[in-house]
């Protein structure tokens, strides 16, 4: 089982960029996936919502939304993404030297 979360990036007129973690996700690829997709339902409503279009890309990792509202339309990436290192973490099983770094494993979890 692996620790995931739901980011969610958008911009606004090439000012601002927002990227925020709108949802942690303990459990298996399929299961952030499935949560993705629950948050592309419901994710920053607008004031009167007109409509909300879910594209999502081929990965299946991460979808765009249209979402239209009474005077605005706004485009937001949702992402999974999967942690690989946590420095809070459990020690390590073996001692290791303190000015030696361990290894990371960067490749998903399956």
């Amino acid at each position: 089982m692996g620790k995931w979360i739901i980011v969610a990036q958008r911009g606004s007129n090439g000012d601002t960029y927002r990227c925020e973690v709108v949802r942690s996700v303990t459990g298996s690829r399929e299961d952030a996936q499935e949560a993705m997709r629950a948050v592309s339902l419901t994710f920053r409503e607008p004031w009167r919502e007109k409509s909300r279009e879910v594209y999502q890309y081929p990965s299946g990792d991460s979808c765009l939304l249209i979402v239209r509202g009474l005077m605005s339309e706004t485009l937001i990436t949702l992402s999974i993404a999967e942690q690989v290192h946590d420095s809070a973490g459990p020690e390590p099983a073996s001692p290791e030297p303190r000015d030696s770094v361990p290894p990371m494993d960067w490749s998903p979890s399956q």
